[in-house]
């Protein structure tokens, strides 16, 4: 047999042998044997996406044999059993439309081989992913694509929105650690039944229908230490007794920093347990962070402090009828202290002016509640549900507010051989913004094995983040009638697979209005940044990756290049955010083999950025292209793990955003094991 590493393969059987060294007894998978028809179980392969490498194993044995095939009754060997269908039901994408688009997935694997700290560091390593750090192990970050701003994505944690309402700048504030995640997926570009404005990521972690149905437990722990101060040690078990299933860890992540008031102190606990359906995650993050010149360089001396809660409770339940129901509640908690002067002082140690009265504190609390039930059968699926959202703040410097939203869906799915199609509709009533609505249209098409096409259509709205309304200091001034964001989006795709080799390409247009923003006059005498509704901000462009991935000494190359263009009316006015975009990026992934247990894995990217920023000097400057190289040399086998990982290994002086400088270069070693 091949040697699979990342690639999931479709198998497919006749027969099988009562013996141990047999395919199914040899995977250790939980395999359903049954009667059912090859229509429907063409069409099952067909909705979990046969050409799909999102989608896990799927193994599908179909009713192909004649009836003359059997060998007459009497004369079967009883080792020898000739069966109709066998399906083995794996892990499907969690995005609602992924049978319908392009859906980039990180796995495990991939995950493990990667120099990253943080989940946050994880998604820069993506095709067409601007992660925009403000410091070091994802400190801070806004998560953008396709030309659209942090506040424009959805960020999702086992399919449970966790996005902040009072700024994207916290979306990212996740308490996983790395070995704990299963995969991540990432959808890129406006979508209607994700809510999702110009992409939305879903964070897995491992659950049950991960774990190996012959493994009790497992526990991972690392320690991890290097430049700058930088110690990290973190721990995970997971456990899996029949239907019960329990996944947690704890990390804690520290640097002294790699310049003045860049130091930091992160600690994270996660807790996911279900059964029969059940399913309960909880996690706390704490987080103490030097800022300096996070939102001005004007004050350089400044300091962040946050602490998160979230937690979630769903219900899944299947009947053999075709009926599926799903309902979940969750929250998130969010608190923030923010210090325009640390301590008091500014970065020379003087005193804080008369004018500051202290650091602004700001408390967040997101409930809500969703509800979705569905009807298939072997050509189509009907689904409808609702959701609602309680997002209550009350802040030093925003003020205190309340509102609801309320979200109601329908949607049509339609499989007729090798075509997918899906259309559907979602209002949504907010309290303050009022009634608006939103629609996408989907269709996919196998032309041939291995090849799918996708074309896209969807019109998806944002409501204003509290800081979009009211948010108010010496250097910024936000607008109160700011209104939601609105926009449609057209895209073309395709994905192809033969053996070890894929190919994905797509392109996109993308018409915006009222794009939400913040601007001011380049003058440099002019320091107040103010919120603005663009009249237009239109975004077009293209993504493409082709790569090889499964053999021995070459567990995954990859080449991916992304490009955007945003066209928007905001004259000769600096731009803060929806003017200030990704405009190429090209990157070259390389994870193989050295030698025996020895290998590594290498990331060179190229990044050209539009726009510009006010630099620690005071003085307007654009953005210029940066090269960055990223790698890990590693040692390992079944129990023990030993890499060296360095980033920025070009030794780039470069920013992401603002006038915040980046490490110039980072080196760590750790030590993983594995029971």
């Amino acid at each position: 047999m091949n040697k699979q590493f990342v690639r999931q393969t479709v198998f497919r059987f006749r027969q099988f042998r009562r013996k141990g060294y047999a395919a199914f007894c040899s995977m250790h998978k939980i395999v359903n044997i049954g009667r059912v028809s090859a229509r429907i179980a063409d069409m099952e392969l067909l909705k979990a996406g046969k050409a799909a490498a999102v989608c896990g194993l799927l193994l599908t044995g179909f009713a192909t044999a004649q009836a003359d095939d059997t060998p007459p009754e009497g004369n079967v060997d009883p080792t020898l059993l000739q069966i109709e269908e066998v399906s083995v039901m794996a892990e499907r994408s969690q995005f609602q439309s992924e049978h319908f688009r392009l859906v980039s997935n990180l796995s495990a694997d991939e995950i493990r081989l990667l120099p990253v700290k943080t989940a946050c560091d994880l998604l820069k390593y993506l095709p067409g992913i601007d992660l925009r750090e403000r410091g070091a192990s994802g400190v801070q970050a806004d998560l953008t694509m396709r030309g659209g701003t942090g506040r424009q994505v959805k960020i999702l944690l086992n399919g449970v929105d966790i996005t902040d309402p009072q700024t994207d700048h916290y979306s990212m504030d996740i308490p996983v650690d790395p070995m704990l995640i299963e995969r991540i997926e990432v959808l890129q570009g406006t979508n209607y039944a994700l809510d999702a404005f110009s992409g939305a990521i879903n964070i897995i972690t491992k659950a049950a229908t991960a774990a190996d149905a012959k493994k009790a437990y497992e526990v991972n722990g690392s320690l991890a230490g290097g430049e700058y101060g930088y110690i990290n040690p973190a721990l995970a078990v997971r456990l899996h007794k029949n239907k019960w299933y329990l996944n947690a860890g704890a990390s804690y992540n520290r640097s002294s920093g790699y310049m003045a008031d860049t130091d930091y102190k992160i600690a994270n606990a996660f807790l996911q347990t279900g059964w029969r359906g059940l399913d309960f995650q909880a996690g706390a993050q704490y987080k103490d962070a030097g800022a300096n010149s996070f939102y001005t360089v004007k004050y350089p001396n400044q300091y962040d402090q946050t602490r998160t809660l979230l937690s979630s409770l769903s219900y899944e339940k299947n009947w053999q009828s075709g009926w599926n129901l799903q309902a979940g509640i969750y929250y998130r908690g969010h608190f923030d202290r923010f210090h325009t002067y640390r301590n008091g002082v500014d970065i020379e140690g003087n005193p804080a002016p008369e004018w500051y009265k202290g650091p602004n504190v700001t408390w967040t609390h997101t409930t809500g509640a969703r509800l979705q039930g569905s009807w298939s059968n072997e050509w189509s699926k009907t689904t409808a549900g609702i959701d609602i959202r309680d997002e209550l703040i009350t802040s030093s410097s925003l003020g205190d507010h309340n509102r609801v939203n309320l979200r109601y869906f329908a949607e049509e799915r339609i499989y007729w051989r090798s075509l997918s199609a899906a259309a559907g509709a979602s209002g949504t009533w907010n309290s303050q913004f009022g009634n608006d609505w939103a629609v996408g249209v989907n269709l996919g098409y196998e032309p041939i094995k291995g090849l799918g096409l996708f074309l896209n259509f969807n019109r998806a709205i944002r409501i204003p983040t509290y800081t979009d309304l009211y948010y108010h200091t010496a250097t910024q001034q936000a607008d109160e009638s700011t209104r939601p964001e609105k926009a449609l989006q057209l895209e073309l795709s395709a994905k192809y697979r033969y053996r070890h080799l894929y190919l994905n390409a797509s392109g996109f247009y993308r018409w915006g209005r009222d794009i939400i923003d913040w601007v001011k006059d380049p003058d440099p005498a002019v320091t107040v940044w103010q919120s603005t509704n663009h009249s237009r901000v239109n975004a077009g462009g293209m993504e493409a990756a082709i790569g090889v991935d499964g053999y021995e000494w070459i567990h995954r190359a990859e080449v991916s290049y992304s490009f955007t263009d945003v066209q928007a009316d905001a004259g000769n006015l600096l731009s803060l955010y929806a003017l200030d975009y990704l405009r190429h990026k090209v990157s070259l992934r390389i994870e193989h083999k050295i030698w025996k247990g020895f290998g590594a894995s290498w990331c060179l990217r190229f990044e050209q950025r539009r726009g510009e920023y006010t630099s620690m000097e005071g003085t307007v400057k654009p953005y210029k292209p940066v090269v960055l190289l990223d790698g890990s040399v590693y040692w390992a086998n079944s129990f023990l793990r030993v890499s060296i990982d360095a980033r920025n290994m070009t030794d780039s002086r470069y920013v992401d955003i603002g006038g915040v400088v980046q490490p110039q270069h980072q080196v760590n070693g750790k030590i993983a094991f594995t029971l």
